[in-house]
């Protein structure tokens, strides 16, 4: 009977662990997400400063 108890009672602590695991890793790919859009919109950025250096280089 106590082992009927114990088993249920670590099925469901696996159950909820399972959910919390699952929601980090929703959390982390939304923060990884967030981190790949801004590099890509800084990179592209860094190029058009970058771009207009070079042409106001090139006309002193």
């Amino acid at each position: 009977m106590a082992g009927i108890v114990l088993r249920k009672t670590m099925v469901a602590l696996l159950t909820i662990l399972k959910w919390i695991l699952q929601a980090a890793l929703v959390a982390l790919k939304l923060v990884l997400g967030m981190a790949k859009l801004f590099l890509l919109l800084l990179a592209l950025v860094m190029r058009i400063v970058l771009t207009m250096m070079g042409i106001a280089a090139v006309r002193r």
